[in-house]
């Protein structure tokens, strides 16, 4: 989530029911100059960098890129669905998304990087999802952000195999 709040769900099905949990003033359109074939949907044009930063535990990377994406599922029909295995199936079909985010953003020259601290309250505040009733259905799993690269000299780098 940048400045346009979108929403690409990986099951239609699961659209319905996902549109009426979030946010009434949500518009539902096709994104503008979006691929055929890639429902992404324009959910609503706002500036959401410092909420996006305040959901990443307040990091700069959610907001300063080009965009920050927040995953969200459907964990207890998942659960209804597929039992206790489904739980860890939805955080790696999430990391599945992430790797192919990294791997796409490389491919055009950019960086990406999974959020490792995110809180779930007000990435739910973000959507309109409610923390109680059917809308709690719908949980943070992982959040992710692509844009230009910078170097964070806290960190050490070494060279493989070293």
């Amino acid at each position: 989530i940048c400045r346009v709040a979108g929403d690409l769900c990986r099951h239609a099905r699961a659209l319905p029911a996902l549109r009426a949990a979030c946010r009434g003033d949500f518009r539902w359109d096709p994104a503008p100059g979006c691929p055929a074939g890639l429902d992404l949907l324009h959910l609503r044009t706002a500036d959401v960098r410092g909420p996006a930063a305040g959901a990443a535990c307040g990091q700069d990377i959610a907001a300063d890129g080009a965009f920050a994406v927040a995953m969200l599922a459907d964990v207890s029909g998942a659960l209804a669905a597929g039992g206790a295995p489904a739980y860890r199936h939805l955080f790696w079909e999430a990391g599945a998304v992430g790797q192919v985010l990294y791997l796409e953003a490389r491919a055009l020259g950019v960086s990406a990087t999974g959020i490792g601290c995110f809180f779930d309250e007000p990435t739910h505040r973000l959507f309109g999802l409610e923390s109680g009733g059917d809308t709690a259905d719908f949980q943070s799993l992982y959040h992710f952000t692509v844009g230009g690269a910078v170097d964070d000299e806290r960190l050490a780098s070494e060279a493989p195999y070293a």
